[in-house]
């Protein structure tokens, strides 16, 4: 058994370095025979000379000669594996070739050289992390002088320390997210709203739709949940609610995995989506081991993604195109009518992305939003919608909806060799928290159809008039087009991420984006509107009045991003992983 393990940990450890074991033995060919046969040819030369060997010492010993056709049997199926390898893999490179994105190969390699050299630059990367650390607590706006706690208490405390406790903190931290002046975060907003959420998630705070007998109304909220979404977006009421858009995106993805991939038994399948698409995807495809073939939206600067670029992307792996209604970076709705036709053409999955906009493009359809971008058209196979989000209700809910049953059956974990029993789960969660989806359920049907409709119709002309002042501020350049949600702008005059700065130290909270530099707000009704307007134009002269002194020194934002660009994405994803590490500390 020892033997066995210490066998099964070095095949494991020299895996990784078959191709540089293959690559050795072609370059010590080659310097023993420069200018002779082929690798391929020498590798038949020497399975004939063991074949001629073979058999010449079996018909030495007349007793085994009854063994020389099975050798030549063995001999000939060796050959024929080695040739059916040869083509396979000349195929795989043809393919990899005809398909060839130079953004994966330059990752790759960035990748492969940063994992070389970091063992000769720990000690700079410890100077990094070290610092990352120090300067953690004042980034994450945590308070120097907290109670931190990294054990039980050996008796319990009491309710009031604990509530006071608490309290002091949630005071602090939500009168500054209800300032309006943070982008999308915070959708919701009013006392009676927050007071109804509080009184419905009391009713099932201990519920879980795991065990679906026992709170049988938590499962009607989810399946009318499901049957209000799907009515919104045209659809048939199938499909579930999940934690949020990554998991509703994640659960679309495995179906399509499942029902466009594995049933056609496709090995590798691949999926199409632009730059824009949210990272969600990303996500999902390196979970799920599929390939993501992604692009490039910027060329045109429309942002959004064209059915004819799709359609050169498209194979006999593809089992999904991916769209947004909106896209999160630029709030540019893709041409996703095109998109289905092209789905219908070729028989692959299509899922929408509308979980910015589910439940706000479905009350502006007509001048707002002319074109139809759900299950309306017969491309469409999968959508997702954030209840968290415009559906105003409290966070941790999603629905992903499937135009089939079918495709829905493959979303499901189902497993029934379990010692425990019979297993199956629509989601990735096990376990599930009905009172969120109680919660979901009472925001949907307390708003109501009109009330959807009024807010639709506040966020769009706030974010229409944000859209038209800025293309009135000097040194602005406007990036969405009749814009329903999302606002984004950059600057040919100046560096865009100094406003972004600018603008945090008036309290607003915007985001930047990259790939190009730029920043988006993301409306909600909490914004006013004439405020940011007017702190936008102070922060724009003041950004543009300061180019003009020399040597200037950079801002945060600035000096993050013009950082990124210097580095390899290891690089960047070592100092996010100790940012993110800091986050996780008390």
């Amino acid at each position: 058994m020892a033997m066995a393990a210490y066998i099964t940990v070095l095949l494991r450890q020299l895996r990784p370095l078959a191709i540089n074991v293959g690559l050795a033995i072609y370059i010590c060919h080659r310097l023993s025979d420069p200018t002779g046969a082929s690798l391929l040819e020498s590798l038949v030369n020497i399975f004939a000379q063991i074949h001629v060997y073979a058999s010449q010492n079996v018909l030495i010993l007349h007793r085994w000669a009854f063994v020389l056709p099975l050798i030549n049997i063995i001999s000939t199926i060796t050959q024929d594996v080695v040739a059916i390898a040869g083509i396979s893999g000349l195929l795989r490179v043809g393919y990899f070739l005809y398909h060839f994105q130079l953004s994966d190969w330059k990752d790759l390699l960035l990748r492969t050289c940063f994992q070389w050299i970091k063992p000769f630059i720990n000690k700079k990367l410890q100077t990094i992390s070290n610092k990352i650390l120090k300067e953690a607590d004042s980034m994450l706006a945590k308070e120097p002088n907290r109670t931190i706690r990294l054990s039980l208490p050996k008796n319990g405390l009491a309710d009031d320390i604990i509530l006071n406790e608490l309290s002091s903190c949630a005071n602090r931290e939500n009168t500054r997210c209800q300032t309006g002046k943070i982008s999308g975060t915070l959708y919701s907003g009013g006392n009676k709203h927050s007071e109804l959420m509080c009184k419905v998630y009391e009713f099932y705070l201990w519920s879980n739709p795991l065990k679906p007998g026992v709170w049988p109304r938590v499962n009607q909220c989810e399946a009318e949940i499901v049957a209000m979404t799907a009515r919104i977006l045209n659809g048939a009421p199938i499909g579930c609610v999940t934690s949020g858009g990554t998991e509703s995106i994640l659960t679309a993805v495995r179906a399509h995995v499942e029902l466009f991939g594995k049933q056609r038994g496709i090995a590798c399948p691949e999926i199409i989506c632009g730059s824009t698409a949210h990272c969600a995807l990303n996500k999902a495809c390196e979970v799920l081991n599929v390939r993501l073939l992604c692009i490039d939206c910027d060329d045109d600067n429309s942002y959004e993604l064209k059915a004819a670029a799709v359609q050169k992307q498209i194979t006999c792996n593809t089992i999904m195109i991916f769209a947004s209604a909106p896209s999160f970076p630029h709030g540019i709705i893709d041409p996703i009518d095109d998109l289905s036709a092209l789905a219908k053409q070729y028989d692959v999955g299509l899922h929408v992305d509308a979980c910015l906009g589910g439940f706000i493009l479905p009350f502006c359809q007509g001048d707002i939003v002319p074109q139809a971008f759900d299950f309306r058209l017969p491309g469409v196979t999968s959508m997702s919608a954030d209840t968290h989000k415009y559906g105003h209700a409290t966070k941790g809910t999603s629905v992903v909806l499937f135009k089939s049953s079918d495709l829905q059956h493959a979303s499901y974990f189902s497993y029934s060799h379990w010692s425990g029993g019979l297993y199956i789960t629509p989601t990735f969660a096990g376990s599930r928290p009905g009172a969120l989806i109680a919660c979901a359920w009472a925001a949907m049907v307390s708003i109501g159809e009109s009330g959807y409709q009024q807010r639709a119709q506040v966020i769009v002309e706030a974010a229409r008039c944000i859209a038209d002042a800025i293309e009135s501020i000097d040194g602005l350049k406007l990036m969405t087009q009749n814009p329903t949600i999302v606002v984004c702008f950059t600057s040919d005059v100046f560096n865009i991420y100094r406003l972004k700065d600018a603008m945090s130290k008036m309290g607003w909270s915007l985001n930047p984006l990259q790939q190009p530099a730029a920043l988006n707000i993301c409306v909600t009704e909490n914004i006013d509107v004439d405020e940011f307007l007017q702190d936008l134009r102070s922060a724009a002269n003041e950004v543009q009045a300061s180019t003009c002194i020399p040597q200037q020194k950079m801002g945060g934002t600035e000096m993050i991003y013009k950082t990124i660009r210097m580095l390899p994405p290891a690089a960047v994803e070592f100092a996010m992983h100790r940012f993110t590490d800091a986050s996780l500390a008390p």
